[in-house]
């Protein structure tokens, strides 16, 4: 599962909803160079602060909470004509004992992601 965020139009959202092995956020704006890579994550920030999707934390990982992640998966699956999967949301709580037991959920809740900057 993977949160899109685009930089350039400050859109964001979900995709391989249904893949709630691994989940990340996408950057699409390309990889910052060093000199960039402060404005870039303030980007960032404020892209999902927008949308209400999560925060950066200093070391440049995204906090999404799991409500912006249902909010989001229920957005896309209505996108495509269709309600979200009824069985969904008991993977996606799977998902989130499993992150926890790795020490991928903060003190709030929010689901710890890793960061991956392209285009």
């Amino acid at each position: 599962m993977e949160a899109v965020v685009d930089l350039s139009g400050g859109r964001v959202l979900l995709e391989h909803r249904d893949e709630l092995g691994l989940f990340s956020v996408h950057a699409r704006r390309g990889h910052p160079d060093n000199g960039e890579a402060d404005e870039a994550l303030g980007a960032l920030a404020a892209a999902l602060s927008l949308h209400d999707a999560g925060t950066v934390d200093p070391a440049g990982d995204a906090l999404v909470p799991p409500a912006a992640v249902r909010r989001l998966a229920t957005e896309a699956a209505l996108e495509e004509g269709r309600p979200l999967d009824p069985g969904w949301e008991a993977r996606f709580g799977g998902m989130l004992e499993y992150a926890a037991g790795k020490g991928w959920i903060a003190d709030d809740g929010a689901v710890r992601a890793h960061v991956e900057w392209g285009e």
